[in-house]
């Protein structure tokens, strides 16, 4: 029989950090995300639940990992985007409630869902039926979240279609209605769209609770309406971008002061010393003007660094500010360090992050991309590790 190691030997075994050679990776910081989670509870009532949004790999931060930090946490409901997503999580061990966000088509699907445990979103009477026609067929009780389209024109039944389905929910026993839910459109930029969809769901919420007596939660409130419209709070709300520290809109900190958790590191790889009017990279659409050094760094757009950032954005060396010079390539970047004092291979260089007092904001990037947070962070490559500290 194999020895087996000593129990003290394998804890260790288990908390060995991930083995990469490729000196690009992320760094997620679980203790900043516990502080924005705090922060956020702190500014809900003492009633209102939260169900984190980890879809789309917690947007590029390593959604098992965060949704293992939020079950710690104490939260009991998860959001993905996918049944795929949901056996993910369930296969690394996530026990808390996994709401799927989209309409799951074709109806036999519903069949893998509830194998794994996972909440299916409701959208139509036809949806509905199928999930009624398979609670009979187990013999189970099946619950799931309908959604109401208020004005987001996405998924989800109409605010007329709701009552039909409302009535039908509460003769069919078969069915269990644990939630409903609607998504809010403009709420960064359009008060008075929002509030009209706020008070076409909670009419709904009302009519289904009181005339129909069903009891269920409701939900209404992404990151910016949690933030700045308090009446959407409901029974719970739904914080992605919020709990990566991440702005939901511009000046969103005269709210809630929250801490970025994802840093994104690379290394120099290759420096040298070139002359003026030497040629860097594709198309040569940058030339030194003067007798410069080049760090190559191990980063390119196959890891999400968009090629829009070629010759405009900057990565942070030594505590300074380095331009991208030339065109940012599949696998390598080029930056200009020739006023990093005692810059040398190896030295760290700052993608997203802080170093000394510098600060590169995911917002700063997107900027300069013309796009959203969202995206940067989504784009980042999983072949790019993502290390938590």
């Amino acid at each position: 029989m194999k020895k087996q190691p000593p129990p003290v030997a394998a804890a260790a075994a288990c908390k060995r950090p991930k083995v990469f050679f490729r000196q690009t990776w992320v760094e997620i910081d679980k203790s900043d995300f516990h502080f924005n989670l705090k922060k956020i509870r702190e500014y809900l009532a003492k009633d209102t639940k939260i169900i984190a949004v980890v879809k789309a790999d917690a947007y590029g931060h390593d959604g098992i990992a965060l949704a293992k930090e939020a079950q710690a946490a104490g939260l009991q409901w998860l959001a993905v985007s996918s049944i795929e997503e949901g056996i993910q999580l369930r296969e690394a061990g996530i026990k808390a409630n996994i709401l799927i966000l989209s309409n799951i088509f074709p109806f036999e699907n519903f069949q893998v869902a509830i194998a794994h445990c996972l909440t299916p979103t409701i959208s139509t009477m036809t949806g509905l039926m199928a999930l009624e026609e398979l609670a009979v067929k187990l013999d189970k009780k099946i619950n799931f979240h309908l959604q109401v389209d208020t004005g987001m024109g996405r998924i989800g039944t109409l605010p007329e279609a709701a009552y039909p389905i409302l009535q039908k929910i509460s003769q069919t026993p078969e069915v269990y209605m644990s939630g409903m839910y609607t998504h809010f459109a403009v709420a960064d930029t359009d008060a008075v769209f929002t509030k009209a969809q706020l008070d076409v769901f909670t009419k709904i919420v009302k009519f289904a609770k009181v005339n129909l007596g069903l009891r269920f939660i409701a939900h209404s409130a992404n990151s910016v309406a949690l933030f700045k419209y308090k009446r959407s709070h409901l029974d719970l709300v739904r914080p992605g971008l919020s709990l990566y520290g991440l702005s939901p809109f511009k000046h969103s900190d005269r709210f809630l002061k929250l801490k970025p958790v994802l840093s994104w590191k690379t290394k120099t790889t290759f420096l040298k010393k070139v002359p003026s009017g030497f040629c860097v990279s594709y198309g040569r659409t940058f030339v030194t003007s003067k007798t410069s050094i080049i760090a190559t760094l191990p980063i390119g757009y196959a890891d999400g660094l968009n090629r829009l950032l070629s010759n405009r954005g900057d990565v942070l060396i030594g505590g300074k500010r380095c331009p991208i010079v030339g065109r940012i390539t599949m696998d390598m970047t080029m930056v200009d360090v020739t006023d990093v004092k005692g810059v040398s291979l190896g030295d760290e260089a700052v993608i997203i992050g802080t170093q000394g007092s510098e600060q590169i904001k995911t917002d700063e990037l997107a900027k300069l991309q013309d796009t959203i947070n969202y995206e940067v962070t989504c784009a980042i490559s999983s072949r790019v590790p993502r290390i938590i500290v």
